[in-house]
């Protein structure tokens, strides 16, 4: 295999990995380059390992730990004193670790800024919301489309207005950004908008957005239930 062969598979190989899968044509070419044999093997390597992550949405027991940790310190917060007396963090603790898809879930609100904690409960269901001061920071410049479809990717809902409402009877959040809000899909395909709130002078608003805009100021809030273990 020439130098320049060698270079042009390494850079479709690359091509595949940010696609995490060989298509037809790439397919082609490295059989081309490589032969159908060694392309085989290429495949079966480039593609079993995306499978298997989309199979396993689980933490490993480390990252578990961590993210329990850092949940309970939030619990512990001199503000949540009343949720302490509806609320037995072992029970929360108990039913997180009984729902590994559930805690994956929150490390992905975690990891893009989200800052989710326990806020109470709502029948056999814990509730876990987004506590961050702003809108998420990891899930900012998105229009509402794109917002919901990025809570659903992350397998989770959006926070809804009266749930906004209520957040920011406990703080002044959103006060330098907006957050789209869970907005009815039928209105949203009548209108062409959706909800969103934020903290201003005159106090809170929840608004509709009928232009649909994204900006760097405009992330969303989730919403995420936890059956009781």
């Amino acid at each position: 295999m020439s130098d320049k062969s060698q270079e042009l598979a390494i850079s479709l190989l690359e091509e595949a990995k940010e696609k995490g899968t060989l298509d037809p044509a790439i397919k082609s070419r490295l059989a081309k380059l490589i032969g159908a044999e060694i392309r085989s093997k290429v495949e079966e390597t480039l593609e079993a390992p995306v499978a298997a992550e989309e199979e396993k949405r689980e933490l490993t027991p480390k990252q578990a730990d961590r993210l329990v940790s850092t949940l309970k310190s939030r619990f512990e917060l001199p503000d949540n004193e009343k949720l302490r007396k509806a609320l037995d963090w072992t029970d929360v603790e108990k039913s997180l670790r009984a729902a590994p898809e559930k805690l994956y879930v929150l490390q992905k609100l975690e990891e893009t800024g989200g800052e989710p904690q326990v806020i109470g409960i709502d029948g056999d269901e814990f509730v876990f919301e987004d506590r961050s001061a702003e809108s998420p920071s990891g899930r900012r410049d998105l229009n509402a489309n794109q917002a919901a479809a990025q809570a659903e990717e992350f397998g989770v809902g959006m926070q809804s207005p009266d749930a906004y409402k209520a957040m920011q009877k406990t703080g002044k959040y959103d006060l330098k950004s907006w957050s789209w809000l869970k907005t009815d899909l039928e209105k949203r395909k009548r209108t062409g908008g959706a909800f969103y709130g934020y903290r201003a002078v005159g106090g809170v608003r929840v608004s509709e957005d009928v232009a649909n805009h994204s900006g760097p100021y405009r992330g969303w809030r989730a919403s995420l239930r936890v059956k009781k273990a």
